[in-house]
């Protein structure tokens, strides 16, 4: 999933089930795949709207005009869900080849690398830089977003308050905004959120995650990423092989901040 169906998604769960809104994202989501070869008012036909109105929805997604929408949407035909990460296999396609069986083999292996290969120190600093940051935010794209509101929700319960976002304009907003008193903790299994403009490919790349003047954690199983001097904070995993198990890995390594951030509590107390 790339861009334009991110945001596509995204909006149309924010959107009631009968506005127009929600009308024109499901229409392009149902031609998503064609979009690249349809001029502005042969799309604005299929969706029963104005090229106007077209226009207009396209840049409230985040899009500069509708030819930058179309452009992002050639994107959506490509099978990797990472760039440069062509060589990984998802957990669905891998279990649907594979069986049920051989997958948890491989997962159960992922976990026992990861809890002896974790860096318990990474993470024991990353709880400190929370406690001690009053400003924090957390994000992710796609399955990654899901853990960081797994982990807005977890540290809530523990009294402490930080924001995410679903909408990647709105977290690049945030990204932006931050000052040197800010955390912002990215999830990228890839790390290519570092690198990126979000979900866009390297050629429209404005690498605004690593020019912000907020302090950087970032949890990957990307090396060179994890160790960019952008990165004040970074927690290091991996693999035993190439599935993507990362939204399960992700999940243990918040289990693991959780733990060390009620450690830091109490020594604070």
């Amino acid at each position: 999933m790339y861009i334009v169906a991110y945001r596509l998604i995204n909006l149309l769960n924010d959107s009631e089930y009968d506005s127009t809104e929600a009308h024109i994202a499901q229409k392009l989501l149902d031609m998503i795949y064609e979009i690249e070869y349809m001029p502005i008012d042969q799309v604005a036909d299929k969706c029963h709207i104005s090229k106007s109105t077209l226009s207009k929805f396209v840049k409230r997604v985040g899009f500069e005009d509708y030819k930058d929408f179309r452009d992002n949407s050639r994107n959506e035909k490509k099978k990797a869900s990472y760039h440069n990460y062509e060589q990984k296999i998802s957990m669905d396609r891998f279990i649907e080849e594979c069986g049920f069986e051989r997958f948890l083999d491989i997962l159960a292996g992922d976990i026992k690398q990861f809890l002896s290969e974790i860096d318990r120190k990474q993470i024991q600093e990353l709880a400190r830089a929370l406690h001690k940051y009053k400003k924090v935010a957390a994000f992710g794209a796609v399955y990654s977003q899901t853990v960081a509101m797994d982990f807005m929700y977890k540290m809530a319960e523990e009294g402490k308050y930080i924001k995410t976002n679903l909408y990647d304009v709105k977290q690049e907003q945030c990204i932006n905004e931050a000052d040197e008193n800010t955390l912002i903790i990215i999830f990228s299994n890839s790390g290519q959120y570092i690198y990126e403009d979000g979900m866009k490919p390297l050629d429209q790349s404005r690498s605004w995650v690593r020019k912000s003047r907020g302090k950087i954690a970032l949890i990957t199983s990307n090396a060179e990423a994890a160790f960019d001097p952008s990165v004040s904070y970074p927690i290091l995993y991996h693999f035993t092989t190439s599935v993507q198990n990362h939204p399960i890995l992700e999940r243990l390594v918040v289990e693991a901040i959780i733990v060390e951030y009620k450690k830091c509590k109490k020594q604070r107390a």
